[in-house]
């Protein structure tokens, strides 16, 4: 039986980046995709609260963000998930995947943590999936899952992969396989890299891709341009470092991007990093302002981080069996 499990945190209040602009882009795919966990009490007394409505980041450098577990998941076959994005065409799903070792699918999942319908990808292969993303593609209007083939713990890898397919409308429950699967090739241009975090920027279409070292401190970021035809090979643009501490609970291995393109977080082995962007400037650029913390995850390897689709909000699981959805909820 699913279980609601509530936890006032207290978080680690930094300086973040100030908001700017719109984004009629953003909006048109986005709109009115409002999560349920985001309503509720607050508690705590760390900070000032923050306004009513306010985001993830916001209610994190105030010290105000609510923790809320949902689960656990019951589905067995979800043993390794390394990666969360919240549905688009799916209001209160999320897709999910497991690590290296599974087949090329997918899963919807809803915010319990049940499995509502599993895909797998057609023509695709599973080398080392290590996250997931959700944006815009070839057909404007339309979200498109994008599935990042991206871990290479060796670094002996010539290339990497994201595969990018429609995202489906998931109506009843039960397996089948989604065709019309792009297959997106990138290579780095200094060589092969281990990455476990990738985002798709809701403004531009472009794609990012935050490198995972071996022994923590800063990482490199690398960026292809938007509109990647199927099929195509593309040598990324090395584009900023990203800067945290060195050791091994500072490893990047997740990242998600709000749909309003607003917000950005970064998952780490040890917690959750957070940074609000100005939308005159490029994604990136908001990573060269201090982050503020979130409350970190109980997670013996947490590597899987989404916003909720208000960005008022986002959520965390970490690898192994039975796992619970770590929901971070603003007042």
């Amino acid at each position: 039986m699913a279980c609601t499990r509530v936890l006032v945190v207290v978080t680690v209040a930094a300086l973040g980046a100030g908001l700017a602009g719109s984004s009629a882009m953003a909006k048109s795919l986005f709109v009115g995709l409002l999560d349920p966990l985001a309503s509720g009490s607050s508690s705590g007394s760390a900070g000032p609260p923050p306004g009513p409505g306010t985001d993830a980041v916001t209610a994190a450098c105030a010290n105000q963000l609510r923790s809320i577990d949902r689960g656990p998941i019951q589905d067995g076959a979800l043993n390794e998930i390394s990666a969360i994005t919240a549905g688009v065409r799916n209001p209160g799903l999320y897709w999910v995947h497991n690590d290296s070792g599974d087949s090329a699918r997918i899963f919807a999942l809803d915010q319990d943590g049940a499995v509502k319908h599993t895909y797998s990808l057609a023509g695709a292969g599973a080398q080392d999936w290590e996250d997931i993303a959700i944006g815009g593609g070839p057909v404007a209007g339309r979200s498109y899952l994008y599935v990042g083939d991206i871990g290479d713990n060796a670094r002996q890898r010539r290339e990497v992969v994201v595969y990018r397919v429609p995202e489906p409308t998931v109506t009843g429950s039960g397996t089948e396989t989604l065709k019309d699967v792009d297959v997106l090739r990138l290579q780095y241009p200094d060589g092969a890299h281990n990455a476990e975090a990738m985002l798709v920027d809701p403004l531009t279409g472009e794609l990012v891709i935050i490198e995972k070292t071996e022994n923590g401190g800063p990482a490199r970021v690398y960026r292809a341009p938007a509109g990647l035809v199927a099929g195509s090979v593309t040598t990324l643009d090395l584009v900023t470092t990203l800067t945290v501490p060195a050791g091994s609970s500072n490893l990047v291995t997740g990242a998600d991007v709000s749909a309003d393109g607003r917000e950005l977080a970064v998952r780490t082995y040890g917690g959750v990093l957070l940074w609000h962007r100005d939308l005159t400037s490029s994604l990136w650029g908001a990573w060269s302002s201090p982050p503020c913390s979130g409350p970190q995850p109980e997670e013996s390897q947490g590597e899987a981080i989404a916003f909720y689709p208000d960005g008022r909000g986002y959520v965390t699981v970490g690898e192994g069996a039975h796992q619970y959805l770590h929901n971070f909820v603003a007042p």
